[in-house]
C-alpha cells in the first residue's frame, strides 16, 4: 500500500470510560484508544484488551512497570526482543474493518533478508508492537475518512433526537394545572 493512501499516527493515548446504555441504563466500561493523525484529526479503537491500554500507558508515562507484569509490560522491559523485533518489523498499517462486526484489522509489516511477511494482527498488539520498537504506525485513508462520516451522521441523529424530545422539566400541561 503506497504512503500516499495512508495517515501516519503521531500519538497513542489510552482511555477508560463508564458507558451508560440509554435504553437498559446499565453501565459498562469501555477501553479504548485514540490515535491523533498527522493531520490533525482522531482516529478511535474501542473495547481493547485492558492489559495492553494498561501497557501503553505505563510505556507513554515512562512509568515502571508493576511488580507482577502482563506479557506486554514485559516485553516492553526486555531490550534483546525489541531489538530483534525492530531489526524487520517495517510498519504497522490499520487497514480493514469487518463492518458485520465492527473489528478492525492491522497488517503489520516484516523485512529482512529479501524476505517480505505480512501478518494480519489485532490493532491495538499490533500498535504496541510498533510502539516499544519506535516504528510507524498508520491508518489507511478510508478508513479514516468511513469514521468521520460515521462520527458526523450519529452527531446529526443525535442532534434531531434532542430537538425532538421535550426538556424533562415540561410536565404535561394536565399536570401543570391539577
Amino acid at each position: 500500500m503506497s504512503e500516499e493512501e495512508l495517515v501516519r499516527v503521531t500519538s497513542v493515548e489510552p482511555f477508560y470510560r463508564v458507558v451508560e446504555d440509554s435504553r437498559t441504563h446499565m453501565t459498562f466500561s469501555l477501553v479504548g484508544l485514540s490515535l491523533t493523525l498527522e493531520d490533525g484529526g482522531e482516529f478511535t479503537l474501542v473495547n481493547i484488551p485492558y492489559d495492553v491500554a494498561e501497557a501503553i500507558k505505563i510505556l507513554n508515562d515512562g512509568s515502571v512497570p508493576p511488580r507482577r507484569q502482563s506479557i506486554y509490560t514485559f516485553l516492553a522491559s526486555h531490550e534483546e526482543f525489541k531489538e530483534l523485533i525492530g531489526r524487520t518489523l517495517k510498519r504497522v498499517v490499520i487497514d480493514e474493518v469487518d463492518l458485520t462486526t465492527g473489528l478492525y484489522t492491522a497488517t503489520v509489516e516484516f523485512e529482512g533478508s529479501g524476505v517480505n511477511l505480512s501478518v494480519k494482527m489485532i490493532p491495538s498488539q499490533a500498535i504496541y508492537l510498533a510502539m516499544i520498537t519506535g516504528k510507524p504506525i498508520y491508518v489507511t485513508r478510508r478508513l479514516v475518512e468511513m469514521e468521520r462520516k460515521m462520527n458526523e451522521e450519529g452527531a446529526r441523529r443525535e442532534e434531531r433526537a434532542r430537538r425532538e424530545r421535550p426538556p424533562s422539566d415540561l410536565r404535561p400541561l394536565a399536570q401543570a394545572t391539577s
